[in-house]
Formats: C-alpha cells, structure tokens, sequence
C-alpha cells in the first residue's frame, strides 16, 4: 500500500492518511473517554491498544496552558493504557515518521519537506514550555529527519534573522 500526501500536512489529512493505512482498526476522529473533558484528534487500534494521535499546531508551542492541557491528556491516556502519538506542524508524515510516531511500516509519498518552510511561527515566538517541548521533540527524531528541520531553521535565519527564528538557548541547533 502507498499513501500519498501531498502539500504541507494538516489535521484532516493526517487523518485521511492514518484512516486508509488503519482500515477496521480506525477508531475515529474526534476521540473523547468516557469521563474526560478532553478530546484526541484521532485514533486507531493496534493489539489491543488504543493509539490516540495528535497533531499539534504551533498553538501547543506557544500557549502554556495549551500545553497544560496536553500533559494532562497524556497522562490520562497513561492511566488508562492507551499510547499517545503527538506530530507537531514542522513535521511531515513520511515512510520514515509514521514508523517513529506509530510504528507503522508503510510506504507514504510526501511532496512537502520536513520543518519551518512557509510558516513564520518559529521557536522565537514559542513560549519557554513551548521552546523545551521543541527541543525533546525535535531530539527524538531520526537523524534524517531532524536534520532537514535544522536546516530548514538555517534557511529562515538567513531570510529573516537568528533572533526571529530561534530563542537564545536553541542557537547552538545551528552549530
């Protein structure tokens, strides 16, 4: 099976994508547990568990309370044995991202690159939450694709300015 998804990724596409791969094990979007205030953007099943996923605007680097929010949803996922995927905006969905974030092994051809490539929301603008979430997630990339967000970071430097892309302690991203 291949997927394609063409142009930058967003939510709905995220979900189209994660919808053809599952199949019968989509649970749908919009995902809320009995008892919780919160929902999940979607989820699938996967032996048992339930995988929720996230895709997560520069909102949930910006906003402290967003990201409030996001630690109480990951740990109520914790507590009730499901896994929680989160993709961030700057990442794209590829063969090589969907087998990090979920573990699944297909075959997705991407017509967008990976990191900050039309987007003017960059690090700069994340709040201190936001810039400490940036820098684990963007650690826990493979090598590929955390290199092309650094230079796609390198690229908007050299357009717009080191200090309206990248907050003091990120510069050393740069090398």
């Amino acid at each position: 099976m291949t997927i394609a998804v063409d142009g930058y990724l967003t939510e709905p596409k995220l979900a189209l994508a994660l919808h053809a791969i599952t199949g019968s094990q989509w649970a749908g979007a919009q995902i809320v547990l009995p008892g919780s205030r919160y929902k999940w953007d979607m989820g699938f099943n996967d032996g048992g568990t339930l995988v929720l996923v996230e895709y997560d605007g520069d909102d949930h680097h910006r906003d402290s309370m967003k990201i409030k929010a996001d630690r109480e949803k990951d740990q109520l996922a914790f507590e009730n044995r499901m896994r929680v995927a989160r993709i961030p905006y700057w990442v794209q969905l590829d063969s090589v991202t969907i087998r990090h974030y979920l573990g699944l092994s297909v075959e997705i051809k991407q017509t967008f690159p990976h990191g900050f490539i039309t987007t003017k929301l960059f690090p700069a603008s994340f709040c201190e939450l936001g810039i400490e979430r940036f820098r684990c997630e963007l650690d826990s990339l493979p090598l590929e694709v955390r290199g092309a967000v650094i230079e796609s970071l390198r690229q908007r430097v050299n357009r717009f300015g080191l200090e309206y892309v990248l907050p003091t302690p990120l510069r050393g991203l740069l090398g």
